[in-house]
């Protein structure tokens, strides 16, 4: 009994991904989901009261996953080099399993999504953190002096930048730079991030 249900509902979830990243809320169409997805438009109201919900279902369990995602990376004392490391893979696994979640989180956030906003609040505002961590060991390196004396928020600011950007226009980037295997890419780029990001953060010797 549980597993058809199940499976009906992922596949509904699948094809509302698809729907949403192509067409926004305003423009997604449950009778075309219904169609993707194989079942009839009964069967969405049946799971999903209305196309707003089956939005929010699906907003808030890829919101999760971040969560998930986040208090993983969050766990340990980091130095510098390991909270930066975990913070850029961090950004890369919350779309690495579905790339159709990227335009609905720009839509998201750009709409001032509250459910978006309460998750990275949580991400980059409490004291357990891992954003809060990678600041309390970059403010350590300066006063160390092994760090340049930076602007923090401008710098961890910029750092979210050099791993979103990719993300956000991945399909130009890699038709520009002629990035055949793309997996492979991604799976490479936060090392390369954290290591560039570091390296612009060090003292440089007269």
């Amino acid at each position: 009994m549980h597993t058809p249900t199940m499976n009906t509902v992922e596949s509904i979830m699948t094809s509302a991904r698809t729907e949403f990243a192509q067409y926004g809320f305003d423009g997604a169409r449950v009778d075309r989901i219904a169609s993707r997805a194989g079942v009839n438009k009964a069967m969405i109201y049946y799971h999903f009261r209305s196309k707003a919900e089956l939005y929010r279902t699906l907003v808030d369990n890829h919101l999760k996953k971040i969560r998930q995602l986040a208090e993983h990376a969050m766990s340990g004392e980091l130095t510098p080099d390991v909270a930066f490391r975990r913070l850029s893979e961090l950004y890369h696994s919350m779309f690495e399993e579905d790339d159709n979640f990227m335009p609905v989180f720009l839509r998201e956030v750009a709409g001032g999504s509250q459910r978006i906003r309460a998750v990275l609040d949580q991400m980059i505002s409490e004291r357990k953190t891992l954003v809060q961590k990678a600041r309390k060991a970059m403010d350590k390196g300066k006063r160390s002096g092994s760090f340049r004396k930076v602007d923090t928020r401008h710098t961890i600011i910029s750092f979210m930048g050099m791993n979103l950007g990719y993300l956000i226009m991945a399909p130009l980037i890699n038709s520009i730079w002629e990035i055949k295997d793309d997996r492979k890419f991604r799976k490479e780029r936060p090392r390369q991030v954290a290591d560039l990001f570091l390296h612009g953060l060090e003292v440089r010797k007269e």
